[in-house]
């Protein structure tokens, strides 16, 4: 839907990730999606180079999040936003919900 913007069908749902689950890593999105992990990467470190996404590491983990000092956020935000509604329901439960963890029983293992 917004491949003629971001250039690529990836790197629109990169963004609509990274947006839905606040901060992800490389391996995360890759694995969601089923992308080749050096595409994800490749992705991830251009957005950063120009400013849209910030990293930090976490332990050894990177995590990419939206650059809340982008000049454009909030426009790219409602973007991103307006987006969403046009996704099939299947699809927005099955990418860009963030999971819950599952509780603790309390049960011995």
């Amino acid at each position: 839907m917004l491949e003629p913007l971001f250039e690529s069908e990836k790197k629109e749902k990169i963004l609509l990730y990274l947006y839905t689950h606040s901060e992800a890593y490389a391996r995360e999105i890759s694995n969601a999606f089923r992308f080749n992990i050096n595409t994800v990467q490749n992705q991830l470190f251009n957005l950063e180079k120009n400013g849209v996404l910030y990293s930090k590491l976490k332990g050894k983990v990177r995590l990419f999040g939206i650059n809340p000092r982008y000049p454009f956020k909030k426009e790219l935000a409602a973007l991103l936003e307006k987006a969403l509604k046009f996704i099939p329901e299947e699809e927005k439960d099955k990418y860009y919900k963030p999971r819950l963890r599952p509780r603790r029983t309390g049960k011995p293992f």
